[in-house]
């Protein structure tokens, strides 16, 4: 039973560390600046490359991935933990 209740700790975890770790990023990147529209798409030449920005900071999306795999398999083996400890629990 002790090893269900980690899993379902890792269940609860992962997620709000995802959640935690994505707002962070929204709070260090370019998204909350409030600046004119014309300086974030400046007007230039048909012959120019594309520019692009990103919202977040690198790290942030890897990480986000992580958690959200690590609460998907913490959810799996939490089920597949309760079912093995049903089975070979005791006829009363």
């Amino acid at each position: 039973m002790k090893t269900v209740a980690l899993f379902v700790a890792g269940v609860v975890v992962a997620p709000a560390a995802a959640v935690i770790v994505y707002l962070h990023g929204v709070w260090v990147g370019p998204f909350l600046d409030l600046r004119a529209i014309s300086e974030f798409c400046p007007a230039k030449p048909v012959a120019s490359t594309p520019t692009s920005t990103d919202l977040v900071p690198a790290y942030v999306n890897p990480v986000v991935f992580l958690c959200v795999a690590a609460g998907v398999a913490c959810t799996a083996l939490a089920v597949r933990s309760t079912r093995r400890t049903g089975r070979i629990s005791p006829a009363p």
